[in-house]
């Protein structure tokens, strides 16, 4: 898959759909997906298709991490 670059998690995405964020715990650095709502980021997950299966479980706590965009 390829990506866009990294944005702040300031800046949110322009469009709804799945996004890859990244996390941390402890010292390690993780990339998961994760679906943008067009207001809000939800659970994240290994895949895509995972991710958005989250949806119906509500926003995620932590709403400012980094992210990148899926290019076709």
């Amino acid at each position: 898959m390829n990506f866009t670059p990294w944005f702040p998690g300031t800046e949110k995405p322009v469009r709804r759909g799945v996004y890859m964020r990244q996390f941390t715990t402890g010292k390690a650095l993780m990339e998961r997906y994760c679906y943008w709502s067009g207001s809000n980021w939800f659970m994240s997950d290994t895949t895509p298709d995972k991710a958005m299966s989250w949806v119906q479980s509500g926003p995620a706590a932590r709403q400012q991490l980094p992210w990148r965009g899926l290019l076709k």
